[in-house]
């Protein structure tokens, strides 16, 4: 009952409104239901990294009046609450719409909104709460099912939805005072480093940045800001921190919203119409009479969709509206070739020039070898990146292009999802491209990656090893570490990439028991195994042979997979979302209710019992 519990659950309350025949809804959450990794009690220097209006746990209700408060979205929820967000220096102001909130603020809303919704059910839906981790479960036939908890708890139902999400971080057994230490939480894992080992951080994506920070402002430290530059004031008690990747390019800051809550994009080339005659010619309806290349047929219109919002800000930057508007007409017209573009663009500058491979390559091959100069070049770079950010996703030619990677997004699941590329392409777009992706459009905010530059520049973290090219398993109670640049060794070494494609047949638990009584099966294209357990478009599960007849649905992580991107939150009105996948799912769970027995499921155990008569705080 993380995110994506919360969400089937709010779909299944807001459908059930027009259903009258019972249903028992059994929950089993061993932490706080509805808040998932976002733990409440969790600092909060780290932040979320997404503003607080693109965020909800509420789908559409067409009954209002089910919900006397309404449905409403993380800032609309933490304004009525009146709560401040801290600007430095003691000062602070009333939350607003592009506030990026605290993991710890998103967490107690998600919190609320599981109870919230649990207060409002429909009549016909009573709910069982199960504080306790489910260790088995076992088939009985096609409609029953025992749930088996850690505490002795058996329950019987006649249908299971699996909403695990990230189930694990770290392989089973390893200790944060081992060499390799798990990154979640960051708080509690860098609580039990000393400060003085020398910690090598694997990654430079989001969950490295909460590692560091839990370092660094965790142990102390202090960020001030000094002639408009930030500089940090180290406690004394950081340990040596050694950051690396493999690209040894950080992810880019998060520009400074500008778009409002209504704000839909248009594609004008990478559309669902575009995609759909590159796999399907001759108009014959059947999805699956061709499966695409990505890099080939797909990335082509990726790029040429970047490139037109790319040149249309800039010209109306640098020049005017109608000279933009002039250069759109032109590009859709006669392409990014035709004489009229070629002549708008003669008139920029030569730098200034499109370029999706420069940005998707990592630093020059003459900076990574030489830890000085990819310290200074990357210092460089990250400031650059804020300033670029600080002008908005809206006015910076760069951070308008790379938003369209976030805009697109639906489509490119479109393209991705239930094999729909070639084996080959599947691999390399999840290995070459979404990293890329991620990097360019899924950021920060961007005074991450500015304490980032100040943490580098005070010597606090050190990357010189420039690209990381190996780690070498640890001798002596010492991992060391290769890269372009040189060599280092560290106590301990902090893994910050987190399992999006989990391999099904080391999960253990409830995933090999489904897998083992043959109701489930992991996908495949063709040759390749991307991870996930393989689900039909309602998201129902496919047994070993090919069927999908079972009572037994799954969202979220243990289907990224034959799904793609299932890990983000909802926002309001999003075309796709979780919450539109949970309600694909709802809709089919009730559909298959009333065709199930009127057998009533029994439990036996330490059942928290929910009323769905008000019980809980509404505050």
């Amino acid at each position: 009952m993380g995110p994506r519990g919360l969400s089937l659950l709010e779909r299944l309350s807001s459908l059930q409104q027009d259903h009258f025949e019972p249903i028992e809804l059994h929950l089993f959450e061993p932490g706080q239901p509805g808040c998932g990794v976002h733990a409440t009690d969790q600092p909060e220097y780290l932040l979320a990294n997404t503003v607080c209006s693109q965020i909800t746990a509420f789908g559409i209700n067409k009954r209002t009046i089910a919900r006397p408060i309404g449905s409403p979205s993380l800032f609309e929820w933490a304004r009525a609450r009146q709560y401040e967000v801290a600007e430095g220096d003691g000062v602070n102001h009333l939350v607003h719409e592009n506030d990026y909130l605290p993991r710890a603020v998103l967490g107690k809303y998600l919190s609320w909104a599981f109870e919230y919704i649990v207060r409002n059910l429909p009549d016909s839906v009573s709910v069982t709460l199960h504080q306790q981790e489910v260790t088995d479960i076992r088939v009985l036939d096609r409609h029953k099912y025992h749930i088996l908890g850690i505490n002795g708890l058996r329950v019987e139902v006649n249908g299971l939805a699996i909403t695990t999400g990230h189930s694990s971080c770290g392989a089973p057994g390893r200790s944060p005072r081992s060499a390799h230490a798990p990154a979640h939480p960051v708080d509690r894992m860098m609580d039990r480093l000393g400060s003085t080992d020398q910690i090598g951080i694997e990654g430079m994506g989001l969950t490295a940045l909460d590692t560091i920070t839990a370092a660094t402002v965790g142990r102390g430290g202090q960020f001030t800001r000094e002639g408009g530059r930030l500089r940090y004031r180290p406690s004394g008690r950081e340990p040596k921190l050694v950051c690396f990747s493999r690209s040894g390019v950080p992810l880019l800051a998060r520009a400074r919203n500008q778009k409002p809550l209504n704000w839909d994009y248009q594609p004008f080339f990478t559309t669902t119409q575009a995609t759909d005659r590159l796999r399907d010619p001759y108009g014959g309806g059947s999805r699956a009479q061709r499966k695409l290349d990505f890099a080939r047929e797909v990335l082509p219109l990726v790029n040429s969709e970047m490139e037109l919002m790319y040149y249309s800000t800039l010209i109306r930057r640098t020049m005017c509206a109608e000279r933009a508007e002039r250069f759109v007409v032109s590009y859709l017209s006669g392409g990014p070739k035709s004489a009229e573009v070629r002549a708008i663009l003669a008139a920029l500058p030569t730098e200034s020039r499109w370029d999706l491979a420069s940005l998707m390559a990592p630093a020059p091959q003459d900076v990574m070898v030489d830890g000085t100069r990819y310290r200074q070049w990357l210092i460089e770079k990250m400031r650059d990146d804020v300033d670029e950010a600080r002008v908005g996703n809206i006015d910076s030619p760069i951070k308008a292009a790379c938003d369209v990677l976030r805009d697109i997004r639906p489509i490119l699941r479109h393209v991705v999802e239930h094999g729909g590329l070639t084996p080959e392409s599947h691999q390399s777009f999840l290995t070459d491209f979404v990293p890329v992706m991620n990097r360019l459009a899924v950021g920060p905010p961007l005074q991450k990656i500015e304490e980032l530059a100040a943490l580098v520049e005070a010597e606090i973290v050190d990357v010189g090893l420039g690209r990381a090219l190996s780690v070498e398993a640890p001798t002596s109670g010492k991992t060391k570490i290769y890269g372009s640049a040189g060599t280092r060794q560290v106590d301990k070494l902090v893994r910050t990439h987190l399992p999006l494609l989990p391999a099904v047949s080391l999960q253990g638990g409830i995933i090999e028991a489904l897998l083992r009584a043959g109701v489930a099966r992991a996908f495949t294209n063709g040759g390749y195994e991307p991870g996930g357990l393989d689900v039909t478009p309602e998201h129902r599960l496919v047994s070993h042979d090919g069927h999908s007849t079972s009572p037994i649905w799954a969202l979220g992580t243990p289907i990224e997979g034959p799904r793609f991107y299932t890990f983000v939150l909802s926002a309001p009105g999003a075309a796709r979302s979780p919450l539109q996948e949970a309600q694909e799912c709802a809709e089919d769970i009730l559909r298959t209710a009333q065709t199930l027995s009127a057998a009533v499921p029994s439990a036996r155990g330490d059942a928290t019992r929910i009323p769905t008569t008000p019980q809980f705080s509404a505050a």
